[in-house]
């Protein structure tokens, strides 16, 4: 029949099918929906959850335009001495993760040791995720 972005996500969360994953030493490292309209003059919109787990991540959406400038909290950080560039490379090591990894660790600690905060927080996410997907069908 119809399948939606929503059905989509629901299908990259689903863990008893094996598709979402965060067990045995193994985690989904992100997930992605992209709407391609058919009409060439509509934008396809991409939502990515950015994050591990999408069952505890909110799928957000992108749209790509020409000139448009990466948002900083999801950008790794750089380092003047990184370990990477150096000769011999990988002697240290760095933190890469960028802050919107940063904080959904720190919302997934909360969901594991306060259940009911951590459960208004997902709710939260669900909440700004469904106003990402009204956003993407006004514009489309």
């Amino acid at each position: 029949g119809h399948i939606t972005a929503e059905t989509l996500m629901s299908i990259l969360r689903d863990k008893d099918s094996g598709i979402c994953v965060d067990a045995e030493g193994f985690r989904t490292a992100g997930s992605m929906v992209s709407v391609l309209p058919r009409d060439p003059a509509l934008p396809c919109v991409h939502f990515f959850t950015a994050t591990p787990d999408p069952s505890r991540s909110v799928f957000k959406p992108f749209v790509f335009v020409a000139g448009i400038k990466p948002v900083p909290q999801v950008r790794s950080p750089t380092f003047p001495q990184d370990p990477a560039k150096q000769i011999p490379r990988f002697q240290s090591s760095v933190d890469r993760r960028h802050e919107l990894y940063r904080r959904h660790q720190a919302a997934l600690e909360l969901m594991e040791q306060d259940q009911e905060r951590g459960q208004k927080l997902l709710e939260t996410l669900q909440e700004l995720e469904k106003q990402g997907l009204e956003g993407m069908k006004e514009l489309l």
